[in-house]
């Protein structure tokens, strides 16, 4: 009798740990700073002002309280609006819905492993391989565009002066099928933190992923 030893064993547990899948999110950034101010001081504190008069109030708390604890992670720390040294701004949409077709996904791929056993006579087998799932070519599909911009202004020069000295503005965008802004807001937001503070020069393609050690703890628990 043939002996197969473990190795069909650990080719499935490898394949098992490599999970059923990832989805990635193709988020454009650019980053703008002011030449005649300061650059934004490590450690420095922040005073998240929401819209009062959003449409969604409670979407409108989820963004400022995930901006917050984005806030915290880099450093930062919250602060009353009379003490606060920068005050920070958000804003966020989601374009109109438009017709186009795509031949391969745009923004958004999936890759998984598939597993399986056959038998060819006497002799037995194991086959693993790689499967990936894409949009039927030419299938025509409704495209949205996702923003968020986030400014960030001098505290201190807005309560001398009464007027808005803008320090640091960074726009995220991305375009895709899913018209789901509450979850896509979780990737533009990571997506605008990499590169907070920056003047990127251009617009800077990031690829965010689902198990982003930064989205973990801003999407709602299932």
């Amino acid at each position: 009798m043939k002996k197969y030893g473990a190795w069909p064993a650990l080719l499935l547990a490898g394949v098992l740990a490599a999970g059923c899948g990832v989805y990635n999110y193709r988020v454009r950034v650019n980053g703008y700073t002011e030449p005649a101010a300061p650059g934004i001081r490590p450690g420095s504190s922040f005073f998240v002002i929401a819209n009062k008069d959003a449409k969604n109030p409670l979407l409108e708390r989820e963004v400022q309280e995930k901006i917050e604890k984005l806030l915290q992670r880099q450093g930062y720390h919250p602060a009353p609006y009379e003490k606060a040294e920068y005050y920070l701004l958000f804003s966020y949409g989601l374009g109109g819905e438009a017709g186009a077709t795509v031949v391969m996904p745009d923004y958004k791929t999936y890759a998984g492993f598939g597993i399986g056993t056959g038998y060819w006579g006497r002799s037995a087998s194991i086959f693993v391989g790689p499967y990936f799932s894409f949009p039927v070519s030419g299938e025509a599909v409704a495209l949205y565009d996702r923003w968020l911009l986030i400014k960030v202004v001098d505290g201190n020069h807005y309560r001398d002066q009464g007027q808005f000295r803008t320090v640091w503005v960074g726009e995220a965008r991305s375009t895709g099928a899913s018209s789901d802004l509450r979850t896509i807001l979780n990737y533009l937001l990571v997506a605008d933190f990499k590169e907070f503070g920056k003047n990127t020069g251009k617009a800077v393609t990031l690829e965010i992923s689902e198990p982003e050690p930064g989205v973990f703890g801003l999407a709602p628990l299932k």
